[in-house]
């Protein structure tokens, strides 16, 4: 409609433009017209001009449809103790300090422990042995427990070699890997917990370092009867089997989400095992979501979702055969030696596996 009138503005205007000179007296064009028509030109312009700058309108496709709600000024420590709701609305501001510890968890001890106090946390504790890598950040009496996930450089072999061998618990069978992974970590992180007695416990991990800290929140809570505040991966793996992941679905009730970045590929697989928790998936410029439990969050209210939610799809054991064996066609991602990237997967499914991306999308 806006554009049909500014089209018919224009085409007046430039009617009393050619009329007033053709209606001539003493050859002298008519001004009164000229000057109308002119206006009329320059005022479409300007309209014009105003709306090609105009900054875009949301977009009306977005599954996740509740409004975003205001930006939380808060501190480091504050932002640890709010109250949060896995199937609420995904803007919670203690969401990118732990995407932020997981990229922490990448960086050697000394490196890691100066980020992260240089970010607020007051005391910082390694969990070390062989390849397997976590830290333990303080701040107040909240503790955050981060893993480090499988290097840019070895994602390639990572995914190459991963399998569905299963190691059975008492409530399911766990992905045997990462069982045996985080096992050479507890009783360091025990002993950890037991000199700073934290009130409060966030696990986190990017990746590998995400399966790691489902299976720790587990060992946690049924081991040594400790309390979760809540889990956030990003571009976590799948670790146990339905059974397992019914059990821990009623252990946290609402405190376990993880992110998932476009055609990650890592999400996905492997194929015999599965997810649990809120699915939170950026793709196609939308925020897609998984179906809370009940349609209720933790306040007794009905979350205002649509009825499209998600589940991501696991891979077909065929589908994993064959990325595996392109995977190990592909030239390997070199690192330099600051141990940045030098060139990146040439599957946008590595690409968009990358702890940044989650960061990003969490700014």
């Amino acid at each position: 409609m806006i554009e049909f009138i500014a089209g018919c503005l224009v085409f007046a205007g430039v009617i009393l433009v050619i009329s007033s000179f053709v209606e001539v007296e003493y050859h002298r064009p008519h001004k009164g017209r000229l000057g109308v028509g002119l206006l009329l030109i320059l005022f479409v312009a300007i309209f014009a001009l105003q709306v090609a700058n105009a900054p875009p309108t949301p977009s009306t496709t977005d599954v996740e449809d509740r409004p975003k709600p205001a930006p939380v000024i808060a501190s480091l420590q504050q932002k640890f103790e709010m109250d949060f709701d896995a199937y609420d609305y995904p803007s919670w501001p203690v969401a990118y300090e732990l995407a932020n510890c997981s990229s922490n968890a990448y960086l050697a001890p000394v490196f890691a422990e100066r980020e992260l106090k240089q970010r607020g946390f007051t005391d910082v504790s390694t969990l070390n042995f062989g390849s397997s890598l976590g830290y333990v950040a303080m701040i107040g009496d909240t503790a955050v427990i981060m893993f480090r996930g499988t290097n840019p450089s070895e994602i390639q072999d990572w995914f190459v070699n991963l399998n569905n061998n299963s190691i059975k618990s008492k409530d399911g069978s766990v992905h045997a890997g990462f069982w045996v992974s985080y096992e050479t970590l507890h009783d360091q992180l025990m002993e950890v917990l037991r000199q700073k007695n934290p009130k409060r416990i966030w696990v986190t991990g990017h990746s590998l370092g995400g399966a790691l800290a489902v299976v720790c929140s587990y060992r946690l809570m049924t081991d040594e009867n400790r309390e979760i505040a809540g889990v956030m991966t990003f571009g976590q793996p799948r670790v146990g089997s339905s059974e397992f992941c019914k059990h821990m679905e009623s252990e946290l009730k609402g405190r376990m989400v993880h992110f998932v970045n476009e055609n990650d590929l890592v999400p996905r697989v492997p194929p015999s095992f599965e997810h649990f928790g809120s699915l939170v998936w950026y793709t196609d410029g939308v925020i897609r979501r998984s179906r809370p439990p009940n349609l209720m969050m933790s306040n007794g209210e009905e979350p205002m979702f649509t009825d499209d939610f998600v589940e991501l799809p696991a891979m077909s054991q065929q589908e994993f055969d064959t990325a595996k064996r392109k995977f190990n066609q592909q030239p390997k991602v070199q690192n330099s030696p600051d141990g940045q990237p030098l060139m990146q997967g040439s599957s946008r499914y590595i690409d968009d596996h990358d702890i940044e991306r989650y960061i990003n999308r969490l700014r």
